[in-house]
């Protein structure tokens, strides 16, 4: 299970790179709420990205196609992700609901 707490599970390109030591001491403290919160700001942060990409591709103040490509990819992705991991949150809960006591 320690191994779970190590990634980050809406955003694949950002693994844990070997801060083990600092990482254990910390699993325990982690509160699933921030873990939320954080998840849904790196999406955010995602979007805002490519939407300033792609102003900046509009306006003519840069030429590069392919990191705007990128960017957009990579916000549609994660928001995909985020979106799947909803899903199966609300599905869990709502089979926890339907469990007879």
């Amino acid at each position: 299970m320690s191994e779970i707490n190590k990634i980050n599970f809406l955003l694949p390109n950002k693994l844990d790179t070997g801060q083990k030591a600092e990482k254990e001491n910390n699993t325990d403290s982690i509160d699933f709420a921030d873990l939320l919160k954080k998840a849904i700001k790196d999406v955010n942060d995602a979007q805002l990205e490519a939407d300033e990409a792609v102003k900046k591709v509009l306006n003519g103040e840069t030429k590069d196609i392919h990191q705007t490509m990128i960017a957009l990819q990579k916000a549609d992705v994660s928001l995909k992700l985020m979106l799947e991991v909803r899903n199966k949150l609300l599905e869990a809960y709502q089979e926890i609901m339907r469990t007879q006591v």
